[in-house]
């Protein structure tokens, strides 16, 4: 998997940036290499029952929560997304893709 995203991030090229009010876009695009990464939502791996959300230690830590992806293909993660399942809900810090059948810690706020 790793090398297949290292190939694709080879290939992308920044678009003509875009302000709209207070937010700005900058547009991404691959223009050497055709390749798709599968992978699936947050909220169908939760469905599937292959995604688990748990805190990172038994004590609980604000700013990280522990995921398993017990599934076949990654789970896509977005930045903003609210998750439930441990101690407290959290919000993620960022957007992960979270590899199949991996354990990983990652960012949150409450």
């Amino acid at each position: 998997m790793d090398r297949i995203v290292a190939h694709y991030l080879d290939g992308i090229e920044l678009g003509e940036p875009t302000t709209v009010g207070r937010i700005g876009l900058v547009p991404l695009f691959n223009t050497t290499v055709a390749v798709s990464i599968p992978y699936i939502a947050l909220r169908t791996a939760l469905e599937g029952g292959v995604f688990l959300i748990e805190e990172s230690h038994e004590s609980g830590t604000v700013g990280q929560i522990k995921v398993t992806n017990k599934g076949a293909s990654p789970v896509l993660l977005l930045d903003g997304e609210e998750l439930a399942g441990a101690k407290q809900n959290r919000v993620l810090n960022t957007t992960i893709l979270v590899p199949a059948n991996e354990t990983t810690p990652i960012p949150v706020s409450c």
